[in-house]
C-alpha cells in the first residue's frame, strides 16, 4: 500500500465509527509491515543476492565435476581402444605362431592338415585328384655346418619365398621341419597335373642362392603321391611321397657318381 493510501486511511478514520475504526487500523498496520523499513528491506536484499552467488557457486562446482568426469572417462575410452587394439593384433600373432612356421611364414603342419583334410573332401565330391610334393633340399646340413646356423636359415627363407612365388594361390607350401618342405595341390586332374607343377617347382629351386655376396647351388629331391591313387588319407600320401622323395635323391646321388 502507497503513503498516499495510508494517509487516505488516517483521514477516514477520524470520522469513521467503531467497527470502521478497527479495519482501518488492520489495514495500516499491514500497509506498515508489507513495507518494513529500509534497513530491514536492504537486509533481505543482500540475503538473496548471497543465496543466489551460492547457488551459482555450487552450480559451477557441480558443472566443473561433471566436465572432469567426462575427460576421465574420455581417457578411460582412450586406454579401452589402445587395449583392444593390442589384444587383436596378439590374437593375431598368436594365430600366425599356431599355424606357420616362425622362421619361413609358411603354414606349418598344423595349416598343412587342415587344407588337405579341406581338399580332400571336396576332391571326393568333384571326381578330382589330390597330390603331395615331399621336398629335401640336399646337401643343406653341409651348408649349414660350413656356413652356420645364419646362413642355413637365410636358405630356407629363401627356397620359401620361391615356393610360394611359383605356386598357385589354391596350392599349399608347408614348412615340414628342418629342409623339409611338403607341397599340397587340390583339385587336379590327374597324376599329368602333379608332375607339370613338381617340374615347375624344380626349375624355381635350380637357381643359385646367395648367402651375402657368396653364391650357392643346392639340388633339391621331390617325391609325389596322389589321392585316391595312391592312398586316401593324410598319412598314407605323406608317407607314400617320403618313399618316393627318397627315392628321387637317390636316382640324383646316382647321376652324380
Amino acid at each position: 500500500m502507497t503513503t498516499g493510501a495510508l494517509n487516505g486511511c488516517e483521514h477516514a478514520a477520524a470520522g469513521a465509527r467503531p467497527g470502521e475504526q478497527r479495519l482501518l487500523n488492520t489495514a495500516r498496520e499491514a500497509a506498515n509491515g508489507a513495507l518494513g523499513p529500509p534497513r530491514q528491506r536492504g537486509a533481505l536484499a543482500f540475503s538473496g543476492a548471497a543465496a543466489l552467488c551460492c547457488a551459482l557457486t555450487s552450480s559451477e562446482q557441480k558443472l566443473g565435476a561433471a566436465l572432469r568426469l567426462i575427460d576421465d572417462l574420455r581417457r578411460q575410452e582412450s586406454l579401452l581402444k589402445k587395449k583392444a587394439a593390442l589384444l587383436s593384433e596378439t590374437v593375431v600373432q598368436v594365430r600366425q605362431f599356431a599355424y606357420h612356421d616362425e622362421l619361413t611364414g609358411l603354414p606349418n603342419r598344423r595349416l598343412l592338415l587342415d587344407r588337405f583334410n579341406q581338399a580332400i573332401a571336396r576332391a571326393a565330391r568333384q571326381h578330382k585328384s589330390v597330390a603331395l610334393l615331399f621336398l629335401d633340399l640336399d646337401g643343406f646340413k653341409t651348408i649349414n655346418d660350413a656356413l652356420g646356423h645364419v646362413a642355413g636359415d637365410s636358405l630356407l627363407k629363401q627356397v620359401a619365398a620361391r615356393l610360394s612365388a611359383c605356386i598357385r594361390t589354391s596350392d599349399t607350401a608347408c614348412r615340414f621341419g628342418g629342409d623339409e618342405f611338403v607341397i599340397l595341390l587340390p583339385e587336379l586332374e590327374g597324376e599329368e597335373g602333379a608332375a607339370a607343377a613338381a617340374g615347375k617347382i624344380r626349375a624355381h629351386l635350380t637357381a643359385p642362392y646367395f648367402i651375402g655376396s657368396t653364391a650357392i647351388e643346392v639340388a633339391t629331391s621331390i617325391g609325389m603321391a596322389l589321392y585316391p591313387a595312391d592312398g586316401n588319407g593324410y598319412e598314407d600320401l605323406l608317407r607314400q611321397s617320403d618313399a618316393a622323395m627318397y627315392c628321387d635323391k637317390v636316382r640324383g646321388l646316382v647321376k652324380l657318381s
